[in-house]
């Protein structure tokens, strides 16, 4: 690589006295330099791929003749692979540890593929425009309504009382969508799990007295006011008309997975945890109280006497949030477990046969939240977006309780009809005989309440 850049400066300095002849030649020589350091980086996860696999075959096998005792296997596991990242206090599965290979996080995965600079380019000309999306504003309003969060019932679960400008109460208490809940004085805090979905893949859930927001934003359009995917509706509350979050999970630093302007707001009044090579990006931001991951890496957080683990899990992904830092920072989902419950925030990402491990090292799950949107066209997608069939399969790995799908219907980046995820998760749900309500489409707002009993 060093050789064919000499070789490039070399071409250019011959050719100076030509401006456009020299940025041409910049241009071509780093594009160059990118595609064979790409290449580079791609050959070596193949063969860290391929040495772990034989690895773990070889340390299967050994179990299996009752050579070596599981400890001794999981001890050698963890020398078997310089390429990977920080060492974690549970040993993960080789197969599964996160990787790091010139500067970059990559997928240690088989069922990741690259995409190019052609793929991205075949899809934009082959796109579908539209989503089909209504031209008349009330169809829209009709498909995807607003409801308001049941600030009674977060309220109820929670240490602290938001402000509200308004007397949404009063309000909620109008909503249908609120007929059948319980009264509050009836309510088991500790078994009662409350989840609120927002847009996007934007949760507040609160479990036996946590309240957990994941990858927040409430920007109406994904990068600046003026720049990225606008939503199709509004947000259904601000930040501030919620109780006060104890915990943020941010799964990625993609923009619609991680707003500035709630990281500045919220700033150290929280716990914010992140993958690994984020914390320097809170940082700038003024935000030091940030707990960094990596995959397979478990955390304490207390309230009072109430212990919380928070586990950074793996995910088939990647990150960045401009040209220049694509992959530096490390892509996770994250499991929450409670002395009931457990919750888990899956992200974005592609299926991968991790979401079998975690099942099997932290299941059952109590409550699930599994992105269900953004899949098509699937050539180019399902690399890195489940679709609702893919999201029913990380439901089953996890065996989880409940679960629900977000990650559709707030910014169109994909092809499919707006109203295809709920239609597929459907479909998907009685594909696989899941009970009815075990895996929901949530309306924009609506706080629905589950029990662990």
């Amino acid at each position: 690589m060093s050789r064919a850049f000499g070789v490039g400066l070399g071409w250019l300095k011959a050719n100076r006295t030509s401006t456009s002849v020299y940025c041409i030649g910049a241009i071509a020589g780093y594009t160059v330099y990118c595609l064979i350091a790409d290449q580079w980086i791609s050959n070596r996860r193949q063969l860290v791929i391929n040495k772990r696999k034989a690895s773990h075959a070889s340390a299967n096998k050994m179990i299996g003749e009752g050579g070596i005792s599981g400890a001794a296997v999981a001890a050698a596991a963890a020398t078997i692979d310089t390429d990977s990242a920080v060492s974690t206090a549970r040993s993960p599965p080789p197969l599964y540890e996160s990787l790091f290979i010139g500067g970059r996080f990559v997928n240690p995965f088989d069922t990741w593929r690259d995409k190019t600079l052609w793929d991205f380019i075949c899809w934009l000309v082959t796109r579908r425009g539209g989503n089909g999306l209504p031209s008349d504003r009330s169809e829209l309003e009709k498909d995807l309504p607003l409801v308001l969060p049941h600030y009674t019932l977060l309220d109820a679960l929670s240490r602290s009382h938001a402000r509200r400008t308004r007397n949404q109460q009063e309000l909620e208490g109008s909503d249908p969508a609120y007929a059948d809940l319980p009264d509050m004085s009836m309510l088991n805090k500790d078994k009662a799990i409350t989840a609120t979905w927002l847009g996007q893949s934007t949760c507040f859930v609160q479990m036996e007295g946590l309240n957990v927001l994941t990858d927040p934003i409430f920007k109406r359009r994904t990068v600046y006011s003026w720049l990225g995917p606008e939503r199709l509706r509004p947000v259904p509350c601000q930040l501030e008309d919620l109780p006060h979050p104890d915990v943020v999970l941010v799964s990625h630093n993609h923009f619609d997975h991680l707003d500035i302007d709630v990281v500045r707001k919220l700033g150290n009044s929280v716990t914010w945890y992140v993958p690994l090579g984020l914390r320097d990006w809170f940082a700038r931001q003024g935000v030091y109280k940030v707990k960094e991951m990596d995959w397979w890496q478990e955390s304490e957080f207390a309230i009072g006497e109430k212990k919380f683990t928070i586990v950074a899990t793996p995910t088939q992904h990647w990150s960045g949030r401009n040209g220049f830092d694509s992959n530096c920072s490390l892509w996770s989902s994250f499991l929450v477990k409670g002395a009931n419950a457990s919750l888990f925030h899956c992200g974005d990402t592609g299926y991968c046969p991790a979401f079998k491990e975690v099942g099997r090292r932290y299941g059952p799950v109590s409550l699930a939240v599994l992105p269900i949107g953004s899949y098509e066209p699937r050539w180019y997608m399902c690399h890195q977006h489940i679709n609702p069939e893919d999201a029913v399969m990380i439901h089953r790995d996890l065996g989880a309780r409940n679960s629900i799908g977000v990650h559709w219907g707030t910014f169109m980046m994909s092809d499919e009809h707006y109203m295809a995820p709920p239609r597929d998760l459907a479909a998907a749900c009685a594909k696989h005989g899941l009970k009815v309500d075990e895996f929901i489409a949530p309306q924009f707002g609506r706080t629905h309440l589950y029990s662990t009993d």
